[in-house]
């Protein structure tokens, strides 16, 4: 690590200079989305000094032992090319391995990759940030799409063993908290039989709103959570984040009425032994987090 620079953890007293540097790269994050990082991963966050001054944030999610998740790589414009990013990515890296995972992944911008090439990191497949407005649409009423508080509290067991295979690890702490953060939308589809067939979040951003996770079983489950999403921000401005493994997401959210705002990808570092099924998944819950 080079003499100049320093890790410390990141706290939450570090959310307003978290905030300054997303800020300055232009992304969508809330201090909630700091909070919510933080709270995952009290140990795993970080923060760099270089020359005695805070310089740039990394911070890391493990997944149930089987993957790690790198997020919130941060630097700012003044301290580039100098190694800050480097070093905080190889400390996240090094938190992650050490707590005995294997395989490291982040959603990585083409500007970005460049530097995960460099220690280690392959494509694992491209994803593309779509812009739109939201718009009152008719929902669906059979089979249902559950968005009452307490009818999803009642589900949440089930919609976590239901994600998990898609996912590739457990991630019920994440939905956990996603699903009551406040201002935040949920809608869980069920069949005629109670069965859960796919989900769908929002929740709020500093730009924009933000559409995931979404999860579907096909393209018809996949349709109607789109459009009861699309009804519950009507002419609010969102990002929502498609994997285009998934050849599903290209018909539901056409680049014609829903534009291109960057192109992603997905990377990993390590044993990738526990890939998911990224053709069930529509929208990701965020680069932030996988």
């Amino acid at each position: 690590m080079d003499n100049s620079i320093t890790i410390r953890p990141l706290t939450l007293a570090d959310i307003p200079f978290g905030m300054m540097l997303k800020d300055v790269a232009g992304w969508n994050q809330l201090p909630a989305d700091w909070d919510r990082l933080i709270a995952f991963e009290p140990e795993g966050c970080f923060v760099a000094r270089y020359d005695g001054r805070d310089v740039g944030t990394v911070t890391t999610t493990d997944y149930d032992g089987r993957f790690g998740w790198v997020g919130m790589v941060l630097v700012h414009p003044d301290v580039r090319r100098r190694r800050v990013g480097t070093t905080l990515l190889m400390h996240g890296i090094r938190y992650l391995e050490q707590k005995g995972v294997t395989a490291v992944k982040l959603d990585a911008t083409p500007t970005g990759k460049k530097l995960y090439q460099t220690i280690g990191f392959t494509d694992e497949y491209l994803l593309e940030r779509r812009q739109g407005i939201g718009e009152p649409v008719a929902t669906p009423t059979d089979p249902s799409i559950l968005s009452d508080p307490a009818a999803l509290s009642r589900v949440m067991d089930r919609l976590c063993v239901y994600d998990e295979p898609v996912f590739g690890a457990d991630r019920s702490r994440v939905l956990r908290r996603l699903v009551v953060e406040p201002g935040g939308h949920a809608g869980v589809f069920l069949d005629p039989c109670g069965r859960i067939l796919g989900y769908i979040m929002v929740r709020g951003g500093s730009n924009r709103r933000y559409i995931g996770p979404w999860v579907a079983d096909n393209a018809e489950v996949g349709r109607s959570l789109w459009r009861w999403a699309l009804s519950r921000i009507p002419d609010e401005p969102f990002f929502v984040d498609l994997p285009l493994v998934n050849p599903d997401v290209g018909v539901i959210v056409p680049r014609r009425l829903f534009p291109l705002q960057r192109p992603l990808i997905r990377m990993v570092r390590g044993e990738n032994r526990y890939l998911g099924q990224p053709r069930r998944v529509f929208g990701i819950a965020g680069p932030e987090m996988g």
